[in-house]
């Protein structure tokens, strides 16, 4: 699969791409534990299958699904839920910052920026071709990944702020979002990053040349690899 071009500019700022995962980053500030990461997970699983939908790509199954999960996998559903310590921790930490509101504010607002970078970052691998059914969906998985993990969140944390300033009764929100989908439900709150386009576009390219880099440098470092067994292999 080619690498995708780093001199690229974003189609336009499509709220129907951030809709779900701005969802996703707010659903930390819902007041219940467990519930927050209930609705988390639910958008955070619908981001991959949205965007592809958006930009009419096919996407592999397996590339939908791992996209889906979270970078911290003992905190995700599943893990809390099946791993007993990691349960209560979680628990004791949402509980203690849920009482004192401005950390829940805090993280909502981390969040937000990790999330729209994962969104805009998905975005750009589909429309690289990265996800499609015969690619080495694996690969692009792997260096998103490393890249999502290594991303400056601090250019998008103002308009991060500003949105979560917006948002009054998140929970009535949320479940809105839910059932009637969340780019109309938010589309008000997409006001605030399109009126800052310019920064947010910045801030994703320099994603996007990150994963460019280091997609390159995989599939040269596997085809290094290749190249070394089948001399071995002629000895």
């Amino acid at each position: 699969m080619d690498i995708p071009n780093s001199e690229f500019r974003i189609p336009n700022s499509d709220w129907r791409i951030f809709a779900d995962a701005t969802c996703a980053g707010l659903s930390v500030l819902i007041p219940l534990p467990l519930v927050d990461i209930v609705f988390e997970t639910i958008f955070r699983r619908r981001i991959p299958a949205t965007i592809a939908k958006v930009r009419r790509r096919e996407m592999a199954s397996d590339a939908r699904r791992s996209l889906g999960r979270g970078l911290d996998g003992p905190l995700s559903l599943t893990g809390c839920l099946a791993i007993g310590v990691a349960a209560v921790r979680y628990m004791l930490r949402r509980i203690w910052r849920k009482i004192i509101y401005i950390f829940a504010v805090k993280d909502a607002t981390m969040a937000l920026t990790e999330y729209w970078h994962r969104a805009f970052l998905i975005d750009h691998m589909i429309r690289a071709g990265h996800l499609e059914h015969g690619a080495d969906t694996d690969l692009a998985l792997q260096v998103s990944t490393s890249v999502l993990r290594d991303i400056d969140p601090s250019p998008l944390m103002g308009m991060a702020r500003q949105t979560v300033a917006n948002v009054h009764h998140v929970v009535r929100l949320l479940v809105r979002a839910r059932r009637l989908g969340a780019a109309e439900v938010t589309r008000s709150l997409g006001e605030t990053l399109s009126s800052h386009w310019r920064v947010a576009e910045n801030s994703m390219r320099e994603t996007a040349n990150l994963y460019n880099e280091r997609y390159a440098a995989a599939v040269s470092a596997r085809a290094e690899r290749a190249g070394r067994s089948g001399i071995m292999a002629k000895g």
